[in-house]
């Protein structure tokens, strides 16, 4: 993330001053990158040289990197971190620097190194919280970025957060279940892959287009409660650990079926389904 953003910011046409990290050959990896970019040994070097520092530590860590560094009134100092608010740089803002949250709603899982992580920043939403003059300037760097910066009070944070959890990791943990009934079914999970990242592509790339409603598919929003019925029956035969998962999306579709046109009593007939199968 971090040599990402300086990267992603560097061609933007940002200066970017000085880098450090937890070993030097680190920093100077992600240094020799960016022409005229630093690597010093220390943190409090970094912020010595640098009018805006970015926190991109683990989440764990940033409290204590912005209590071991000594900060001065008018910098700049941000964290990327999705849940946490400014809070946890209260010691920079004690010491009269404006302080402020910076988090992209992307992932950075399995990245060949920090240009796919600049490559993957361009478009996407960036979650800004911010005091003095980094209210109007975070903003305007994600869209320097090619992003979009928008304000989530501190207090939303973590609301936010679990939205950019159902959309990734829970993602994923949705996708390991499609996949491992391919196994069950005797395939390997290559085979399962194979099959489920079309699909979810090709869903996801409607959703975007189209918005959810008009992008999902599938039995409850067709009211078709025997076919949920005969996903059941061999759930609890061959993966009954996936059946508290099932009803539940099964039951948060229905909302969906509703919109898409689906009768009040077939929507009845599917709570049925759900509530008394497996």
């Amino acid at each position: 993330m971090g040599s990402g953003l300086a990267l992603a910011l560097s061609a933007a046409g940002w200066r970017i001053g000085a880098i450090a990290s937890r070993t030097t050959a680190s920093a100077e990896r992600a240094a020799s990158l960016i022409d005229g970019c630093a690597a010093p040994a220390t943190a409090q070097q970094v912020a010595d040289a640098c009018d805006l520092v970015f926190i991109t530590t683990p989440d764990a860590a940033i409290a204590e990197v912005a209590g071991t560094v000594n900060w001065r009134p008018g910098q700049g100092v941000a964290h990327c971190c999705g849940a946490a608010s400014t809070e946890l740089l209260g010691p920079a803002s004690d010491a009269g620097a404006d302080v402020g949250a910076m988090h992209p709603f992307q992932t950075f899982a399995a990245i060949g190194g920090p240009g796919q992580a600049a490559e993957r920043l361009r478009g996407v939403t960036f979650a800004i919280s911010a005091t003095g003059w980094l209210a109007e300037f975070l903003p305007n760097l994600a869209q320097s970025l090619g992003g979009r910066g928008i304000e989530i009070p501190d207090e939303m944070r973590p609301l936010y957060h679990a939205s950019a959890v159902l959309s990734c990791g829970y993602l994923a943990t949705l996708l390991d279940a499609a996949v491992g009934l391919w196994t069950s079914m005797g395939f390997t999970e290559e085979d399962g892959v194979r099959a489920a990242a079309p699909l979810a592509r090709a869903t996801i790339e409607a959703i975007e287009r189209q918005g959810p409603i008009n992008a999902v598919t599938g039995p409850v929003v067709r009211g078709d409660a025997d076919t949920v019925a005969a996903h059941l029956d061999l759930l609890a035969r061959h993966a009954a650990h996936l059946l508290p998962l099932y009803r539940q999306l099964t039951e948060s579709s229905l909302h969906l079926a509703r919109a898409k046109g689906v009768e009040e009593a077939q929507l009845e007939q599917m709570r049925r389904t759900i509530g008394g199968s497996g």
